[in-house]
């Protein structure tokens, strides 16, 4: 048989091969040509932020965190480049990332500036105290890490559990002692000072979100200095007070020996609640823990 005559007959054959048969042969060798994609360096700016890294799966990437990154346990032996209000651009530049991770507080401003200007992609990781912030939150996090598909399946389970819970607490609101919504403080230590939580805060969204009342709300925005008078004028039904890390043997002791607190429905009965602040205030992928672990403190 002549070359020509086993050229034709290898032409002939090729053409009466299913196209698909040649692509699935051929598909094999065209994945293997596309160079994959290498996962960025990142530090992670933000409590909640650093979360969504891990309940992503992303961990493996993380150079550093804040100091506010004190979950999960892990992300505790990580280098750490300090406080998020106060970063340091030499302290992050000289951990060579290619993504800052940068939550809402991180900053200041103008360093964030400087670690853009020096190459390293700032993503900042908006929302607002809501779950739909926090669905935010996961899928811009997702998409700086390249793992979209795991923040769609994150995002999925928490809806379904968030949907749960909101009809758990629309069927069981807590009530105070005359039948109204519960009328609750959210006091902080901050140095010697007892600091209370107004509106347009985490703590005052995560009331809301339990269907209590914060009975400074209305009076002030962000945190301020607590008075004994201020606090035995407000009257709370409860309190709840945060500690960060560790909770100490007589915490709850303190708490209820806050000034002016006797004078209270609160202090009276003793309803004081004792939570993480960082699970209180994180706002990332624990959110419907935080929210069904407070309704449930309030509520006992």
């Amino acid at each position: 048989m002549s070359m020509s005559t086993m050229t034709e007959r290898r032409r002939a054959l090729l053409a009466a091969l299913p196209a698909g048969l040649l692509l699935g042969t051929l598909a094999p060798v065209a994945r293997a040509a596309q160079p994959r994609r290498q996962a960025p360096r990142v530090v992670s700016v933000g409590a909640g932020v650093t979360e969504i890294v891990y309940a992503l799966g992303g961990q493996s990437r993380l150079l550093a965190v804040d100091t506010s990154s004190l979950y999960p346990p892990q992300a505790l032996a990580l280098p750490k480049v300090g406080y998020q209000r106060t970063l340091s651009a030499e302290g992050v530049l000289s951990l060579g990332p290619q993504v800052l991770l940068a939550g809402q507080e991180a900053g200041p401003p103008a360093v964030l500036r400087q670690i853009e200007s020096a190459g390293v992609k700032v993503v900042h990781v908006d929302g607002d105290y809501t779950f739909e912030g926090v669905l935010g939150r996961i899928g811009t996090v997702a998409a700086a890490l390249g793992r979209q598909a795991e923040g769609r399946t994150l995002a999925d389970g928490l809806s379904s559990r968030w949907q749960a819970l909101r009809a758990r607490i629309a069927a069981a609101p807590l009530r105070g002692p005359g039948g109204q919504p519960l009328r609750v403080a959210c006091l902080m230590r901050h140095g010697a000072n007892t600091m209370a939580a107004g509106r347009d805060t985490g703590a005052d969204a995560m009331l809301k979100l339990v269907g209590a009342v914060n009975v400074f709300g209305g009076d002030f925005a962000n945190y301020k200095p607590l008075s004994a008078e201020s606090l035995a004028s407000a009257a709370p039904d409860a309190i709840v007070g945060t500690f960060d890390g560790t909770q100490e043997p007589d915490a709850r002791a303190r708490l209820l020996a806050t000034p002016g607190l006797a004078m209270t429905p609160a202090g009276r009965n003793q309803r004081a609640v004792l939570f993480d602040i960082v699970l209180l205030l994180g706002f990332g992928p624990r959110l419907p823990q935080a929210v069904e672990d407070l309704y449930g403190a309030l509520g006992a």
